[in-house]
C-alpha cells in the first residue's frame, strides 16, 4: 500500500473531521432528548440511550463511515485497494504492544496532572462513569472501544487523512496535523493530550511499516487496556481510580518508571524490527504535491 494519496489535503481533512463531529452530534442529540423525555414527561428512570455503548458503536460507524466513503470517492479507490490487509511480524507486534502499554501508563499520569490543574466538570465525570466504568455493559464496551472505534478511526485518520497529508507535507508535519485533527474530533479537552500523542504513535507505526493493520491493532490494544483497567476489582492509585470532580490521585512512582522503561524499550525494539522494512524511499522523498 502506497503511503501517499492525492486526497485529502489539509482543508479537506478538516472538512472530513467536521463531518465526523456533525454526524455524531446529529445522531446523539435525539437520544439525549429521548432520555430527558422519559425522565421529565413520563417520570420514568432515565434509559441512558445516549450513553449506551451499542448506540455509540452504531453512531461511530455512521459518523466515521461517511467521511471514509467520501475520502475513497475523492481518490477514486475501492475499499479493498485502499486498505489491503498485510501480514504483521510477531516481533513488530510485541514491540508495538510494549510501546502502547508504556505510553498509556505515562499518558494516564499526564491526564492526572492535567485534571489537577484543570478539574473536569461534574457532568463530564458522570458521563464518563456511565459509559466507561459501568460493570453491566462490559461486552458492549469491548465491542465499541476495542473493535469498532479502532477500525473506523484508523481507516479515516491514518488510512486516508495522514496519507493525503503525506502527499503535500513532510512526515513530521503530516503526522502532527493528522494527530491534531484526531485529538480535536474527540471533543474533550481532558482527552486531548492522550489522543494527540496516541495519534503520533499510530502515525509513526504507519510511517515505519506502511501498514494500517498495525495502527488498528495498536489502537485496539490501547483501548483494550483502558477497558481492562476500568474493570479491575483491585484499585491501582491513579490508574484504575475512577475520576472524581475536583479530586485527583497520582500513580505510584514505580508505575511511572515501569511505563517509561516499556515505552523506551518498545520504541527501540520497533525501530529495530522495522529497520530495512520501511516503505520504498521514493514514497517518502518524492516532491510534495501542491495544495
Amino acid at each position: 500500500m502506497s503511503l501517499k494519496l492525492a486526497n485529502p489535503g489539509f482543508g479537506m481533512a478538516v472538512v472530513l473531521s467536521i463531518m465526523v463531529v456533525a454526524i455524531q452530534t446529529l445522531l446523539a442529540l435525539p437520544l439525549a432528548i429521548l432520555d430527558e423525555v422519559f425522565v421529565r414527561a413520563f417520570q420514568l428512570p432515565r434509559p441512558g440511550l445516549a450513553q449506551n455503548p451499542l448506540m455509540g458503536a452504531f453512531i461511530n460507524v455512521l459518523a466515521l463511515g461517511g467521511p471514509v466513503a467520501l475520502g475513497l470517492y475523492l481518490n477514486r479507490l475501492p475499499f479493498r485497494q485502499a486498505f489491503p490487509l498485510a501480514r504483521l511480524p510477531l516481533a513488530q507486534v510485541i514491540a508495538m504492544i510494549l510501546t502502547v502499554v508504556g505510553g498509556d501508563v505515562l499518558l494516564s499520569e499526564a491526564d492526572n496532572l492535567f485534571r489537577s490543574i484543570f478539574p473536569a466538570p461534574q457532568f463530564l465525570v458522570e458521563a464518563y462513569k456511565q459509559v466507561f466504568t459501568s460493570q453491566g455493559n462490559l461486552v458492549e464496551r469491548i465491542f465499541l472501544l476495542v473493535i469498532v472505534a479502532p477500525v473506523s478511526e484508523e481507516l479515516l485518520f491514518r488510512g486516508l487523512i495522514l496519507r493525503g497529508l503525506l502527499s503535500r507535507h513532510g512526515p513530521v508535519l503530516a503526522v502532527g496535523l493528522s494527530s491534531l485533527l484526531f485529538a480535536l474530533v474527540h471533543m474533550n479537552p481532558w482527552q486531548f493530550v492522550s489522543a494527540f500523542w496516541l495519534g503520533v504513535a499510530f502515525g509513526w507505526f504507519f510511517l515505519r511499516t506502511g501498514s494500517i493493520n498495525i495502527c488498528i491493532l495498536g489502537h485496539a490494544v490501547s483501548n483494550g487496556l483502558f477497558v481492562f483497567f476500568t474493570s479491575l476489582a483491585t484499585d491501582i492509585p491513579g490508574l484504575t481510580t475512577a475520576p472524581e470532580a475536583g479530586h485527583v490521585v497520582f500513580q505510584p512512582w514505580w508505575l511511572d518508571a515501569a511505563g517509561a522503561l516499556m515505552l523506551l524499550g518498545g520504541v527501540a525494539c520497533f525501530s529495530l524490527t522495522t529497520r530495512g522494512r520501511e516503505p520504498a524511499a521514493q514514497t517518502l522523498s518524492s516532491p510534495p504535491l501542491t495544495p
